[in-house]
């Protein structure tokens, strides 16, 4: 293999070199093999010069990953709507709907955690934020905006984190931030709510949900979720479609309720799977 795409030694040296010599190697090694690096770079190495929407479907074909879509015929036939989604996954489901929007339309954006961006052949399917700065800056501002008010059917997952367990045992996503919500009536775009029916494993939701527990503030399960989607290697998905909402319904009831009304939308899909 000619280039290693993904390189955790790399990454360690770059980002935090005095922790990476006190390192033990087992654990260096751990991080490697929880990432799937030389799967990842294996399949990175062939693909790099995929476009966006070959890349995603070769990633599904590697992964031997199939996926069915409920009403379909609900999907619109006019592009310029924005798709919402809870995020079951954290990954392959942003992967699958690229697919999926991509075969019926041709194209397709993902609003993104601004990190994803290394990932080159995805680009022109990624629309980057900054999750950590609240405040965007400008060029990301007027990013979201020039695509928000093209023909580019736009995938938000609001939640803008992959769902949790919570003590009850329901898994479930975080509140959804009301950006989706906003932009859409801003650029006078309808809204389609879907479901996806997937799910990580306990261990994962285990992790998250004791880290919680006991106070640490650093989401180290995200480690985890390059394994979680080899995990999911060979599976079926459900893909529910809900009716489009007309942005027009939704400019008179405060903003918080609305985004709660969506969101309530989406999950109501998930009887249909």
């Amino acid at each position: 293999m000619k280039d290693k795409y993904i390189d955790i030694d790399a990454v360690l040296e770059a980002k935090a070199p005095s922790l990476k010599k006190k390192m033990p190697g087992f654990v260096i090694s751990y991080l490697k093999h929880i990432v799937h690096e030389d799967e990842l770079n294996a399949f990175l190495s062939c693909h790099w010069n995929d476009d966006g929407a070959s890349f995603v479907g070769n990633f599904l074909e590697e992964l031997a990953i199939s996926y069915s879509v409920v009403d379909s015929d609900k999907l619109p036939k006019d592009s310029r709507k924005t798709f919402v989604c809870n995020h079951a996954l954290g990954g392959l489901d942003g992967i699958v709907l690229l697919n999926m929007l991509c075969e019926r339309y041709g194209e397709a954006k993902v609003v993104v955690n601004d990190l994803l961006m290394y990932i080159s052949p995805m680009k022109s399917l990624f629309i980057p934020v900054n999750v950590v700065n609240k405040k965007q800056n400008k060029e990301c501002v007027e990013l979201i905006d020039d695509c928000m008010a093209s023909d580019v059917p736009i995938l938000y997952f609001p939640a803008g984190k992959v769902s949790r367990r919570d003590g009850h045992g329901t898994i479930a996503d975080l509140d959804w931030k009301k950006n989706f919500l906003t932009k859409s009536i801003e650029h006078k775009r309808d809204i389609v709510p879907l479901y996806f029916d997937g799910r990580n494993s306990d261990f994962f939701y285990n992790l998250a949900y004791w880290r919680t527990k006991i106070g640490i503030k650093q989401n180290i399960e995200m480690l985890y979720l390059a394994d979680e989607m080899y995990k999911n290697k060979s599976s079926h998905f459900n893909i529910v479609v809900g009716d489009s909402v007309s942005y027009d319904m939704l400019t008179n009831a405060p903003i918080d309720e609305k985004v709660r009304w969506i969101r309530e939308k989406c999950y109501s899909l998930a009887k249909k799977c």
